[in-house]
């Protein structure tokens, strides 16, 4: 018997072999064979697939050019600042250098001319001065009109000169016992500057440095003395612009 269960076994496992090998050779009868693609086959699967860049999507439209900016003149200007005021002649020997506000309001009808209106003040004190009697402090403000010619030789860059002229006048009497008799009454000024204007990235904004004289006239004149009254102005100032 067990001659006869080894030969059962025998042939159980010869028929696995061939079952096993016919299976293979059908499976490989069915697999269809492979080969290389052409290069159009290539090209025409992209296509087929969307893939950016492998189709003919036409011109491309060039972006617009964005709009010129709003122009740097011929608008109404506001511009305010801060600086300093120092006077030459006698008054050097009464009243130090002194903080100095000033505003203007101008509209420019032309790219290179403004007209403006302007007012300004200086806080200053008598601490120079020979005591008695002891220091005080003032205010001496002014209100006037003037004309501004700006050339911009570059899109960044301006340079203006600009005269003006108005009434001025000290808050108080605090001059009058240094001689200067008329300084608390309202008298004629008139004065010029020039400067140079930093035009921002905003077409509306510039920054501006400033420097000039101005002369007080009978205001700020002290008896018995043929000394000038003239006053030394610099700062710097902030420009806003308002198309028309």
């Amino acid at each position: 018997m067990g001659l006869v269960a080894d030969r059962s076994l025998g042939s159980l496992m010869a028929g696995a072999v061939t079952l096993a090998t016919a299976a293979l050779a059908t499976a490989a009868e069915e697999q269809p064979q492979r080969r290389d693609m052409t290069q159009a086959e290539i090209e025409a699967w992209l296509d087929s697939r969307g893939m950016p860049g492998s189709r003919d999507i036409g011109p491309v439209e060039e972006e617009p050019e964005a709009p010129p900016p709003p122009p740097r003149s011929q608008g109404i200007v506001i511009e305010t600042g801060v600086g300093a005021l120092s006077h030459l002649g006698t008054m050097k020997n009464v009243s130090p250098t002194s903080p100095w506000f000033h505003f203007k309001l101008g509209v420019e009808p032309l790219s290179w001319l403004m007209l403006f209106g302007e007012a300004d003040v200086a806080f200053a004190t008598t601490s120079y001065a020979a005591r008695p009697p002891e220091p005080r402090g003032y205010a001496h403000y002014g209100v006037g009109a003037g004309l501004r010619f700006t050339l911009r030789p570059a899109d960044w860059l301006g340079i203006y000169l600009q005269g003006s002229a108005g009434m001025a006048e000290v808050s108080e009497d605090v001059l009058f016992v240094y001689g200067y008799t008329n300084a608390d009454s309202m008298n004629l000024y008139f004065g010029g500057a020039l400067g140079l204007e930093w035009y921002q990235v905003s077409p509306h904004l510039a920054l501006s440095a400033h420097a000039g004289v101005r002369s007080y006239g009978d205001g700020m004149s002290r008896l018995r003395s043929t000394d000038p009254p003239i006053a030394i102005l610099g700062g710097a100032s902030l420009r806003y612009a308002f198309d028309l």
